[in-house]
């Protein structure tokens, strides 16, 4: 139950950063780690959209500590070193957050930021999956489960490469779809152009990689157990493009790129399970 509960507060942290970022009010508490230099800040709608994303941070904290404790008393070996890795992973996401902000707002270190909590989301995923009592923890790329493996990459490429496009600026660069400033392929393919463009080509390459991983499901036995998470990869991916469309055509509207987003992480998570499917299904 607390695996579940920090799994969901932490999509819920992600999605709401997303907020932030999309209303402007990343800088609202320029300080850090009190916000106006008050525990409890005075009210302005901007000032407390950050302020909520900060106590958000702290209950998720919380819970994902709590549950890191339970994994490392239950797991045996090398896989130990997972959920001590989380709590690593989570001080210094802290730290590093209070450090943009102080900062204010850096472009490569916001990134750095996000990817980081696509580190930790993966990582709780993992500890959700395997309780370490009735699902033994284990580890393997090898075969069909090395193809989730590198899928989960993929995609975890391609949020953090969504992220730097936003925090860069980048997401107008290409304001037409599907098209490119009216090219297929733009004469200039640099800067924040580059940026926008490659995060599109990677969203083609995923689309791709599903759709064949799908159609293999109905003439290999060995991918046939995948083809229901295969069939919601796709559905999410279609949905996630025209979400992307969305974007681009709303101008950044910020709840539509926090939906973005939000489908993003489901889709993280279904290429998760398939892969952590594949190793405890090997276990037997």
């Amino acid at each position: 139950m607390i695996g579940k509960i920090a799994l969901v507060l932490l999509f819920i942290l992600l999605v709401w950063g997303n907020l932030v970022a999309g209303l402007k009010a990343g800088l609202a508490c320029p300080d850090w780690p009190l916000c106006h230099g008050q525990v409890v800040p005075p009210f302005r709608w901007d000032i407390y959209v950050e302020f909520i994303h900060r106590v958000i941070g702290g209950i998720t904290s919380i819970f994902i500590f709590i549950l890191c404790y339970q994994r490392f008393k239950a797991y045996i070996g090398a896989i130990k070193t997972i959920p001590l890795l989380v709590v690593i992973l989570l001080i210094f996401q802290i730290v590093l957050g209070g450090i943009v902000v102080l900062m204010e707002l850096p472009v490569d270190l916001t990134t750095f930021h996000f990817a980081n909590a696509i580190v930790i989301f993966a990582l709780v995923v993992y500890m959700v999956s395997y309780d370490g009592i009735n699902n033994k923890p284990t580890f393997s790329i090898s075969g069909y489960k090395g193809l989730f493996f590198l899928l989960s990459i993929l995609i975890f490429a391609q949020a953090v490469l969504g992220a730097y496009v936003r925090h860069s600026s980048s997401g107008l660069a290409c304001p037409d779809f599907p098209t490119c400033l009216g090219y297929w392929i733009p004469p200039e393919i640099s800067g924040i152009v580059l940026n926008h463009f490659a995060h599109r080509g990677l969203a083609y390459l995923i689309t791709i990689v599903v759709a064949i991983l799908l159609i293999a499901s109905y003439s290999s036995s060995s991918l046939q157990k995948y083809r229901g998470k295969l069939s919601l990869l796709i559905g999410l991916i279609v949905l996630q493009v025209i979400l992307g469309v969305a974007v681009v055509l709303t101008k950044l509207n910020f709840a539509v790129t926090a939906f973005h987003l939000f489908v993003g992480l489901l889709i993280l998570t279904t290429a998760l399970y398939a892969w952590f499917q594949g190793m405890r299904e090997s276990r037997v």
